[in-house]
């Protein structure tokens, strides 16, 4: 129905996604009112894992809005390249929509055409719900339509095929099951050459469990993901909220499974000493015990003789226990300094859980600072690559600190780096409390590190107010030389920087008279230097002439 199209907002030099109604459907004052309806929708839903609205309008008959320009693909393109993810991967994904569902439920929206393709990706990995209203509203005019409603089918829930029972945020949680199970296993629950079968399975067909296409996915997750599916609203989970607490249990219940392993390997525990929460999560992983055979009076081979196989039992214990056991101190750093030796940062990455592991099991080690830094390193590429991030797409800083450091870098971008110094060192020092938050400490970081570049780099053009007489020189350059919209991003940056300094008034004046009228301005300024002159020259005729 909408035809998504990439721009660029002049003012900020922004670029945003601008959804427009399709021509073909501009006549049709229904259609008209549905695309108006998601406008309203989009305007009250705020929420990080939601694509933002920034604004709409209509041109004549043409209607339209822009929102957050998303460039990291959908859901549905990734499937396509990977067929499957990671179970860590889906529940991280998992908990994201769920958060954006919550909000959208608890402003009384219900999204009714949650799949792939309506996920988009940020290349952060951040999960962005998008698509409200238009594609449930079509429904009824598409299901006739052949090769465009089988994916919207793959994920409906049965309420929403009967009319029997209302749609409610409920019916959100069956779609979201349905994504989860494909990101899981490459398919979707129901498969079908025909609509009605497709439709038809998701009324009356028990769904697979997840664990017969990958045995790699937890008991934990592969229940949940059954009780999302429940033909009956009232059997799958609460709301959207309860779904994020138990995707979060289900890290936990791997994490405590994973911990008894370790420490039995370790001797820490054995079998034979489990507390008795761990034995009830062990007897749920094993399954009821199985009952003893009675031995036959009958002579048996050597090879199935108990104390052979008690000897071949303890073999095999033994064997387990040395692959499990703990890497030396050594062997894990040689680890992490091969890939923080990476000129790439993004594959600094691979080692974060190897420097957690090493700063937990070795902080009195002589190699701990470094690991440390390496540890800092990481957390401030990331703190720096959100920032770019959000400053691209228009989103305001998440933490005090982000914001100054943002002030700062827009004065070092522009060019003064005096102004950035004074600014990084300023940040420094207001934050120096903050220096063990994990929200701040990258910030504080990269402040320290930017101030020591400038100061190292910095020469003798420290002058400010001749810095922005450069550039304001440097804009009537490119705006005489056709290049418009450099100009003014230069004029901007001056206004934006500048406006609240006195001392630099007369030179924000001068940047805004440019943004007005250009060709005005610069003529009025012309004149005004013709007038200075002749003036000049009339004050010099005037003294030469008393002089004689």
């Amino acid at each position: 129905m909408g035809i998504v199209y990439r721009a660029t907002y002049l003012k900020t030099g922004q670029d945003v996604a601008v959804k427009v109604l399709a021509p073909d459907l501009t006549a049709d004052p229904k259609l008209a009112r549905r695309f108006q309806r998601e406008m309203d929708i989009l305007k009250k839903l705020r929420h990080p894992h939601i694509v933002r609205y920034y604004g709409g309008s209509s041109s004549g008959a043409q209607r339209f809005y822009a929102m957050e320009m998303i460039t990291g693909g959908s859901l549905d393109d990734l499937l396509r390249k990977r067929n499957t993810l990671s179970w860590e991967e889906a529940v991280e994904y998992g908990i994201h929509i769920a958060k954006a569902l919550e909000h959208a439920h608890n402003e009384g929206v219900i999204h009714r055409d949650l799949k792939p393709g309506n996920l988009l990706l940020t290349k952060k990995g951040r999960i962005k719900l998008s698509d409200f209203g238009i594609a449930r509203d079509t429904q009824a005019t598409a299901l006739t339509q052949a090769g465009k409603t089988v994916g919207t089918m793959a994920y409906m829930a049965p309420e929403q095929i009967t009319g029997k029972k209302p749609v409610s945020r409920r019916t959100d949680l069956y779609a979201l099951g349905c994504v989860m199970f494909q990101m899981l296993t490459g398919r979707t629950p129901f498969e079908s050459e025909t609509h009605p079968e497709m439709l038809f399975k998701h009324i009356q067909d028990d769904p697979p469990s997840v664990r017969e296409y990958n045995m790699d996915v937890p008991i934990w997750l592969d229940r949940l993901i059954d009780d999302m599916l429940a033909k009956e609203p009232e059997d799958r989970p609460f709301d959207a909220l309860a779904v994020q607490v138990q995707l979060e249990e289900v890290r936990t219940k791997v994490a405590e499974q994973e911990s008894i392993i370790r420490e039995t390997a370790a001797g820490g525990q054995s079998a034979l000493t489990l507390k008795e929460g761990d034995r009830q999560l062990a007897t749920k992983l094993v399954g009821k015990k199985k009952k003893k055979r009675k031995k036959k009076q009958l002579e048996v081979p050597v090879y199935e003789r108990t104390w052979f196989l008690g000897s071949a039992l303890a073999g095999v214990l033994l064997l387990v226990v040395w692959s499990l056991w703990p890497e030396s101190e050594a062997a894990i750093f040689d680890r992490i300094q091969q890939v923080m030796a990476s000129d790439d940062p993004g594959d600094w990455g691979a080692a974060e859980s190897d420097i957690k592991d090493y700063l937990e099991r070795f902080p009195e080690a002589q190699q701990a600072s470094q690991v440390s830094g390496w540890h800092d390193q990481i957390e401030m590429y990331r703190a720096e690559r959100r920032a770019e991030t959000n400053i691209r797409f228009g989103r305001d800083p998440q933490t005090e600190a982000e914001q100054l450091f943002v002030e700062a870098k827009q004065y070092e971008k522009f060019g003064d780096r005096l102004t950035a110094l004074s600014k990084y060192e300023a940040m420094v020092t207001l934050l120096k409390e903050q220096r063990d938050d994990s929200e701040a400490r990258p910030f504080i970081n990269l402040a320290r590190r930017q101030a020591q570049r400038i100061k190292s780099s910095v020469g003798s053009s420290t002058d400010r107010t001749a810095f922005i007489k450069e550039q304001l020189a440097e804009a009537d350059t490119l705006y005489l030389a056709g290049e418009a919209v450099r100009a003014r991003e230069k004029w901007q940056s001056i206004v934006r920087l500048y406006g609240d300094n006195a001392e630099f008034e007369v030179h924000v004046q001068k940047a805004r008279a440019r943004l007005i009228d250009p060709k005005a301005s610069m003529q009025a300024e012309e004149v005004s230097g013709l007038l200075d002159e002749a003036v000049d020259t009339l004050d010099r005729a005037t003294r030469e002439a008393t002089d004689l």
